[in-house]
């Protein structure tokens, strides 16, 4: 390795050999520096580079290697959002050396994103980061995950919005205003169930069971993959579970009123026949009622405007605040397809509530 001055420009180069990891020797050779001091730190550069070229693997390389992997423990679904979310990330910071990911490097990547975008997006790119640094340290491509020296903003001051949700009252009122058959039993069942979106449109009339008023969730639709039908979200999701004799008498009606249809079978989706319900045409119709409904109410009658998700928050609600009826915690986990813990989580504020009317329902009975 050396340097010395180009006669012909008047500016610095550096030149040598090296054996390449085939063993073959090769010659290098840069010119254009202001300087010797220049060149040199260029050429100590580029040896480091071709001594220990894993250092030099960018973050988009490794992200693309991780998805890869990935493919043997992810759901299709969730591929699909790890793959959109790190094509974002790679605008950003692909083209990075996995060297020069440093704590600090990538501190103020997240402080950056912390002052545009909400928690909860910081939080998943931050998730998504660090999956990938994980997987460059299983491979030795580095030797820690660095984003474990980064802080999060934690927004102590940030206002959380208030989740949105319908008392039983609100929902009767929507209702009757649903004219549709079809849309009047899907917004009761997700109202009354508490099924995520996904899970209900999946539905078939196989998984309804009218003799013991059950119904067996194991299925649901991905919008992302193009409305296809896969397996349900968690492990959790896989359950059956019992449905009120008012919603079951509404799908005996509506069973019998599809079975004209050509070529009915118990095969059948229970919603959209032969094929799964489109999510706009759904939405648009659920905020026509909504719209429809507050136009005949006064204003202090007038319902929330939710989103169809809010059906299931409603039900969890309901459930929560009814909890000295005598089922647990456990039992709303289980009837909603999720974890006592992710439960807790989401409604923690409800669950407050509901604790104190019990201890407000004590005091008031030993007095």
């Amino acid at each position: 390795m050396a340097q010395q001055k180009d006669i012909k420009t008047g500016k610095w180069m550096y030149y040598g050999s090296y054996v390449d990891a085939k063993g073959k020797r090769k010659q290098y050779k840069k010119r254009g520096f202001d300087s010797k001091k220049e060149a040199r730190k260029a050429e100590d550069d580029f040896r480091e580079h071709i001594e220990n070229p894993i250092n030099y693997i960018c973050f988009e390389k490794t992200s693309i290697e991780y998805l890869e992997n990935a493919k043997k423990e992810l759901k299709e679904s969730s591929l699909t959002d790890a793959k959109t979310l790190l094509q974002k990330i790679n605008r950003e910071i692909g083209n990075v050396s996995l060297a020069e990911l440093d704590d600090h490097y990538l501190q103020n990547y997240i402080d950056k994103l912390d002052a545009t975008f909400s928690k909860a997006y910081v939080e998943k790119i931050y998730y998504r980061i660090s999956k990938v640094l994980n997987y460059a340290v299983s491979k030795d491509y580095i030797p820690f995950n660095p984003l474990k020296k980064v802080k999060l903003d934690a927004r102590k001051n940030e206002t959380k919005a208030e989740m949105q949700f319908w008392e039983p009252s609100d929902f009767r009122k929507f209702i009757q205003n649903v004219d549709n058959q079809m849309y009047m039993v899907l917004f009761s069942f997700l109202y009354y169930m508490g099924t995520r979106r996904g899970e209900a449109l999946a539905l078939t009339w196989k998984d309804i069971d009218f003799n013991n008023n059950t119904v067996r969730i194991n299925k649901t639709v991905s919008v992302k993959l193009n409305n296809k039908i896969t397996s349900p979200k968690t492990s959790n999701s896989n359950r059956t579970i019992s449905m009120p004799k008012a919603l079951s008498t509404l799908l005996s009606d509506w069973k019998t009123h599809v079975k004209a249809f050509y070529g009915y079978s118990d095969d059948c989706l229970v919603f959209g026949h032969h094929k799964v319900l489109a999510v706009e045409s759904m939405r648009r119709y659920f905020n026509k009622c909504i719209e429809l409904t507050n136009k005949e109410l006064a204003e202090n009658d007038k319902i929330p405007r939710i989103r169809i998700h809010d059906l299931r928050h409603s039900h969890a609600s309901y459930l929560i605040n009814n909890m000295s009826a005598g089922f647990t915690d456990f039992d709303i986990a289980k009837r909603l397809g999720d974890t006592v813990s992710t439960l807790h989580n989401t409604y923690a504020h409800w669950f407050k509530a509901a604790d104190k009317g019990i201890i407000d329902f004590m005091d008031s009975d030993m007095i």
